[in-house]
């Protein structure tokens, strides 16, 4: 999977798992103004936790270590192109996959969906600026509105309030006026627009349409909450509520209508008894949860890393005269607790002379299949695990796992008898890191 593609997986993990907390814990209190900042924050923390890289710091911390590498081993492994390797040449075969096929599909139908929803969204936000531009302006109650056909609803878009040129009671007039001018002095247009735009970046995934469903809604909830701070009379103002005609050119993504959204919910939390003050702790739940994300992502990038050193390189088989050694390629030890010197994952990883090629190459014409085993016939995975140190050079060689002592032995014999490696590097600065490479000896 590319970089890309695991990121925007893990925003659209992100926006479920934020979502389903925010259901849990702030859906119901009357806290709207620490709702709405929740919303947004929750947005920001799904595109954005990925972003901080803290792999250094905790590459030095021997349990995230020990975290890394078993988070490693369950990572699926993804195997594209394999690799035969003999003293002499490499061949190189192409596994056909046909899940290319199937994602590539699946990508056009993803941005497809994006520029069908762009594009509306851009219609309607054209659709504003004529209807804004075409419009008679006038003042009501002091308040500059555009006055718009009588059949459809009031709205309002950032600063610009649309009121139906229509004859209405002056109270009912004096509510909309109060409750546009709520949504236009609070700026609710941005979180519409944000709303839409993760609609749209996320539309494969309902938690992104919940997203913007909430936010609509919470932001309802304030200019209702608005005008009832003003003093009009909360049974009057639910049954102006119920009693507005509807129609179809209301129903509108990018709007702030006064009577569109679900009324149940919006006379329901008018009736509901304020949440006592305390209550406001819980949103302080946000900042451990952000970081736990943030600890979560760096240690799946730092196992990403192991695992991907065993399944981004080719996959290689080395051949000498009957017996076949295949060593697989390198992935990393676990962190020992006593040396914080040693990292477990470098940003630039160590790198054998010439490349992983060259390593096959080198492992194809150096190891000798030992003639004691041979006669034993024996087969297995010798697992050395070794530190490349900051000149490159190996040292601290040791068998992390044997088969017997004849295959152990040769396994630590190539690779102390390796060349040195160009050293890893951590922010800029060359580092010691430790290495396993697990040599596979099979009888051809």
């Amino acid at each position: 999977m590319t970089p890309l593609f695991i990121y925007f997986i893990k925003v659209n993990l992100a926006l479920a798992l934020l979502y389903i907390s925010y259901r849990l814990l702030f859906r119901n209190d009357t806290f709207f103004g620490l709702r709405r900042i929740t919303l947004l924050g929750m947005l920001l923390i799904a595109f954005l936790y990925q972003l901080p890289d803290i792999s250094s710091w905790l590459s030095t911390r021997p349990t995230i270590s020990e975290v890394v590498s078993y988070y490693s081993t369950i990572l699926p492994k993804e195997m594209t192109t394999e690799a035969i390797t003999n003293p002499d040449k490499i061949a190189y075969e192409v596994n056909m996959d046909w899940g290319k096929a199937g994602m590539t599909g699946l990508i056009i139908v993803y941005l497809m969906g994006v520029l069908l929803l762009t594009i509306r969204s851009i219609a309607e936000i054209t659709n504003l600026f004529i209807t804004y531009r075409q419009s008679r302006k006038s003042k009501i109650n002091g308040v500059k509105v555009c006055l718009i056909p009588e059949t459809e609803e009031p709205y309002s878009f950032f600063r610009w309030i649309f009121i139906p040129a229509k004859k209405q009671s002056k109270l009912m007039l004096a509510e909309i006026l109060q409750h546009e001018t709520a949504h236009a002095r609070q700026i609710h247009s941005f979180d519409v627009l944000v709303g839409e735009f993760v609609s749209i970046i996320c539309w494969i995934n309902p938690f992104a349409w919940f997203f913007k469903k909430e936010i609509g809604l919470n932001l309802e909830y304030m200019a209702d909450q608005e005008v009832m701070y003003a003093g009009y009379n909360k049974k009057e103002y639910q049954y102006h509520l119920i009693g507005m005609e509807h129609s179809n050119t209301a129903i509108a993504n990018l709007y702030n209508n006064f009577s569109v959204l679900p009324l149940k919910k919006r006379i329901t939390m008018l009736n509901k008894k304020r949440t006592n003050g305390v209550g406001k702790v819980k949103y302080l739940a946000l900042v451990p949860m952000a970081a736990a994300m943030l600890l979560f992502n760096n240690i799946d990038v730092m196992a990403r890393i192991v695992n991907n050193q065993t399944t981004e390189k080719p996959k290689a088989a080395a051949v000498v005269s009957t017996p076949e050694i295949v060593p697989t390629v390198i992935e990393e030890a676990p962190l020992p607790p006593d040396d914080d010197k040693v990292y477990n994952v470098c940003n630039v990883q160590p790198e054998f002379p010439g490349g992983q090629s060259k390593m096959m190459q080198y492992l194809a014409s150096s190891i000798k299949y030992p003639t004691e085993s041979i006669e034993r016939k024996e087969e297995g995975r010798v697992t050395v695990t070794f530190i490349i140190e900051k000149d490159g050079s190996i040292s601290n060689a040791q068998i992390a796992r044997g088969v017997s002592p004849s295959l152990d032995a040769e396994a630590i014999r190539i690779i102390k008898a390796m060349p040195k490696w160009s050293p890893g590097k951590s922010k800029g600065k060359v580092v010691r890191c430790k290495y396993t490479l697990p040599v596979t000896f099979k009888m051809g």
